[in-house]
């Protein structure tokens, strides 16, 4: 019997250990926390002839250094998921937004009637849906870095690169390996894929310039590709569609993720009615600039998955007012030097926490940005971030939560309860 080895039993690892069984294998479970599945396989690893690593483990782990050393093929729960797909595979990547415009493809689609699954990275592994054995004519992949470093089989129809920003520096040597990590879902595409990129990046657009799938711009700025905005409404194939005004979203950076949406989904074949109830109607992630609510007379933002620099810079320029900042959380190595020299005026105030608050701190006196402090925790950033002279309170941490949370979704939680409990 051919046997393989999990390493990481999170979601996606239980998922690839439950599809191996069924492919045949022996599967050998293992995990960093023994409460969850001991820490070293029960038998040398050159029996393996596969290892599966979850998208949490770093390249540095040991267990896949002796791994490859043994030349065991080692892959992510990606690679082993999308070999069963059937269907369109249409998978996403991107510094930021790659949640959003899954979310809004998978919107589109089901309201045109077209049968879709999102997985992958939103929260619902590749592995999973072929476990549940329905097949899709659509399937939407949010694809991150981390899960597409150990993919060699991947092909997508549409690969849509929404932004690249030096991210998960913790991991990565340099910003060129990162990025080298996010070209992969353009590696092995032909003529006839599509590729979907960010025109108003010069990064991006030179990408694209090497590409052997057809190119499709996507411009917030330009009336490039399909999808545009002119005239304050939204444009496809030089048609007006709607207006811009009967979309409830905030920022310029979600009409680019609605474009882009829109494009790739009408390709797919949603119809003009489909996509104009879709920008009536689509509402925002949690955690991403959701409205909470008004403490001490300031509107409150919970932007949670602000999760590095680039993302909360774009909250930033979508506040529509002077704006008091609470960021901070474990830190991935980011230059916030450059945060403070690229922030917007309406930036009045900082409320720093979390493991890398004096970094973010001194940052900030560098380069002349004096109006900040360091506070305990979350509660008094609160209180501090709606005494200061804002008119806004903004979340967006512009780090990791790791230092006091499971992840961003509890941290956004605990900033909206203390908006609903505090007096």
């Amino acid at each position: 019997m051919k046997k393989a080895i999990v390493i990481g039993m999170r979601l996606s690892g239980t998922a690839a250990a439950a599809l191996l069984e069924k492919q045949g294998y022996e599967v050998v479970r293992v995990d960093d926390d023994p409460a969850i599945a001991p820490s070293a396989p029960d038998c040398p690893t050159g029996e393996f002839s596969l290892a599966v690593v979850s998208p949490a483990i770093g390249n540095d782990h040991p267990l896949i250094k002796e791994a490859e050393a043994c030349g065991v093929r080692v892959v992510s729960e990606l690679e082993l998921g999308i070999q069963f797909l059937k269907g369109v595979k249409v998978v996403v990547t991107g510094t930021n937004g790659k949640t959003t415009v899954c979310d809004m493809i998978d919107k589109i689609l089901k309201l045109s009637g077209i049968s879709c699954r999102t997985m992958g990275n939103i929260g619902y592994p590749v592995s999973q849906v072929i476990l549940d054995g329905a097949d899709y004519d659509v399937n939407v992949i949010e694809a991150s870095s981390f899960q597409l470093e150990r993919t060699y089989t991947l092909k997508p129809d549409y690969a849509v690169l929404t932004n690249v920003a030096p991210d998960h520096m913790d991991r990565y040597p340099d910003f060129e390996s990162y990025f080298a990590a996010k070209k992969r879902i353009f590696r092995l595409q032909t003529a006839s894929d599509a590729a979907v990129l960010n025109y108003d990046q010069p990064l991006i657009r030179e990408l694209g310039t090497h590409l052997a799938s057809e190119v499709i711009w996507v411009s917030g700025s330009e009336p490039v590709g399909d999808c545009y905005i002119k005239n304050n409404a939204f444009y496809l194939k030089g048609e007006q569609l709607i207006s811009v005004k009967e979309s409830r979203l905030r920022g310029e950076f979600n009409r680019f993720n609605m474009m882009t949406a829109i494009d790739v989904a009408a390709r797919l074949g949603a119809g003009k009615e489909a996509l104009k109830k879709f920008v009536r109607e689509y509402r925002p992630l949690p955690h991403r600039i959701e409205y909470v609510g008004v403490f001490r007379g300031k509107r409150c933002f919970n932007d949670s998955k602000g999760t590095n620099v680039a993302a909360t810079l774009a909250a930033l320029n979508a506040m529509e007012g002077s704006t008091a900042l609470i960021m901070g959380g474990s830190d991935k190595k980011e230059d916030f030097c450059e945060f403070f020299l690229d922030a917007p005026e309406k930036l009045k105030f900082v409320a720093a926490t979390g493991a890398n608050a004096e970094k973010i701190y001194g940052s900030a006196l560098k380069v002349g940005f004096n109006d900040i402090s360091v506070v305990k925790d979350l509660r008094d950033a609160v209180i501090e971030a709606a005494d200061s002279d804002a008119d806004i309170v903004l979340f967006s941490p512009a780090s990791a939560s790791f230092d006091r949370y499971t992840g961003y979704k509890e941290r956004g939680e605990r900033f909206k309860n203390l908006i609903s409990s505090l007096k």
